[in-house]
C-alpha cells in the first residue's frame, strides 16, 4: 500500500478515477464500485508501482468489480 503524502496517495486516485471515466466507466458506475471508498483504499497501490501503471491496474480491477456485481 502506498503510505507516501496524503497529494502523492491522491494523484494516484485521480488518475486512476479519471482514466476509469476515459475508458468508459460512467462516474455513477465508479460510485458503486468504490462503495464510499477512496479509489486507493479500494485499490491499493502496490510498492514502486508508478501512477500510471497503477491507473491501468486500477481500471481492469473496477471494470471486474463492476462487471461482477449482481444484476438488478
Amino acid at each position: 500500500m502506498l503510505a507516501g503524502p496524503r497529494d502523492l496517495r491522491r494523484s494516484y486516485g485521480r488518475a486512476a478515477a479519471a482514466a476509469a471515466i476515459e475508458n468508459g466507466l460512467l462516474p455513477h458506475e465508479l460510485a458503486e464500485v468504490l462503495a464510499g471508498r477512496s479509489v486507493v483504499e479500494a485499490f491499493p497501490v502496490t510498492w514502486r508501482e508508478s501512477v500510471t501503471d497503477y491507473a491501468d491496474r486500477a481500471v481492469a480491477e473496477m471494470m471486474v468489480a463492476y462487471l461482477s456485481q449482481p444484476i438488478a
